[in-house]
């Protein structure tokens, strides 16, 4: 068993023995008696769909970006005890928001798209014991309809170590993410000429994203969409307002 597969099995196995001695919380509010509390669901539920968003200031090379959800309240907290607290459970929650954010940047693909990841630092994923965002994205594209589901290609590598983005303003996250990630030969022969839809978790600045469109691009990508499942707003601009777009 390769080390990152049992890392994940035993992450699962500890996590279904906490069950058998602590009460299941919700992973949204933390209210006792089920994974996803009715509250925590209504949320999620009156959210208007996916939208374009683009923060402020937008950073150069940001490719167009579609996100369902703010990341506030029982949003924020679910995404943080899925990638971070083990609650891999609350994929079941995740992946249809995911799902939906793929369906509607679809549409505006002129051909048949990949669906690329986000990459993960080495140190991340031995923590975690897994790449929980390729995870969800697999889920997420199990929920379209077979004869428009694009594949997935894990295609970007970090390159480098990258310090932890979190307390970074816009300017140091861009500078601490620049030219570290890439896409090693094997996996550019699978995206060079097509479409990629770039999928992250969360949007803040943008930085991310702006590198994970650099290094596609130089890769021979043809065109970059950018799909998330959240977006934060910066105290300097007015909070998220989700309305939506014609068309």
């Amino acid at each position: 068993m390769r080390p990152g597969r049992r890392a994940a099995w035993l992450a699962e196995g500890a996590a279904a023995l906490g069950d058998l001695v602590l009460p299941v919380a919700c992973g949204g509010c933390g209210s006792p008696g089920a994974p996803w509390c009715p509250g925590c669901r209504a949320v999620v539920s009156a959210a208007p769909g996916p939208q374009r968003w683009t923060p402020t200031p937008a950073p150069p090379g940001l490719p167009p970006v579609w996100t369902v959800l703010p990341y506030v309240g029982p949003v924020r907290a679910a995404l943080v005890n899925w990638k971070d607290n083990g609650r891999r459970d609350l994929a079941e929650v995740l992946a249809p928001v995911l799902a939906e954010g793929l369906l509607r940047a679809l549409l505006t693909c002129d051909s048949v798209p990949v669906v690329v990841p986000a990459p993960s630092g080495r140190a991340n994923t031995r923590r975690r014991g897994d790449h929980p965002l390729a995870g969800l994205a697999r889920a997420a594209l199990r929920r379209l309809p077979p004869d428009s589901r694009p594949a997935l290609v894990p295609a970007l590598r970090l390159a480098r170590t990258v310090a932890d983005q979190a307390g970074l303003d816009s300017r140091h996250r861009a500078a601490n993410l620049a030219g570290a990630m890439v896409v090693p030969t094997p996996a550019a022969r699978r995206v060079r000429g097509v479409s990629c839809l770039l999928v992250d978790d969360v949007i803040t600045t943008g930085a991310t994203i702006v590198e994970a469109a650099r290094a596609l691009r130089a890769a021979g990508v043809q065109d970059v969409v950018a799909v998330t499942l959240a977006a934060t707003h910066r105290r300097t601009h007015p909070a998220l307002s989700f309305t939506r777009e014609p068309g």
